[in-house]
């Protein structure tokens, strides 16, 4: 996972960016009709598993019940800096959506967070799942984790899902390069 420090820079200069127009665009605009879930900040489909994304604003978590799924799971913090919805376990319920929430602390990913991330995965795995964060920098480091370790798939083939959202640096290079057993 070795990169350019130009490289690591501009993968975290984009995802901060994104992160503040994300919060801007929730607040200001969050009122209107959301028409596509791939329009939510730093969506991505995992092949063969389920969609992912930054934090939905209330009229996406509806467009996503609209769309079918069953399952939301949030790894983000209650945290208005971290953009979370404080009412999204309401807005979700009331959509007939389980919501499931695994509150991470960026400065400090552990393996409880993670385990209980895979327990619920796993739990749901045949629902149609929807897995968000702040900026899915979260999330994505755990799919990468759970591919690599849970469904031994071999790093080369599921890198470019996690760098098409960022490079883990410090922390959470330190969370990835320690295997989980399961």
């Amino acid at each position: 996972m070795e990169l350019a420090y130009d490289q690591v820079m501009k993968s975290w200069t984009r995802n901060l960016l994104g992160f503040f127009s994300n919060i801007f665009r929730r607040i200001v605009l969050g009122s209107f009709k959301a028409k596509e879930i791939r329009k939510i900040y730093n969506y991505h489909k995992v092949p063969n598993l389920f969609e992912t994304s930054g934090q939905p604003g209330k009229q996406q978590l509806k467009l996503l019940a609209e769309r079918g799924y069953e399952v939301v799971i949030n790894l983000a913090p209650r945290s208005l800096l971290e953009g979370a919805v404080i009412n999204e376990a309401e807005i979700l319920n009331s959509e007939q959506v389980k919501y499931i929430h695994i509150p991470v602390d960026f400065s400090n990913p552990t393996d409880e967070d993670f385990a209980e991330f895979v327990s619920n995965i796993q739990k749901h795995k045949n629902k149609k799942l929807w897995v968000h964060c702040a900026a899915n920098m979260r999330v994505s480091a755990f799919v990468y984790k759970y591919r690599r370790d849970v469904l031994k798939l071999p790093h080369d083939e599921i890198i470019g899902d996690m760098e098409a959202i960022w490079t883990p640096i410090k922390i959470w290079k330190s969370f990835l390069d320690s295997k989980s057993e399961f």
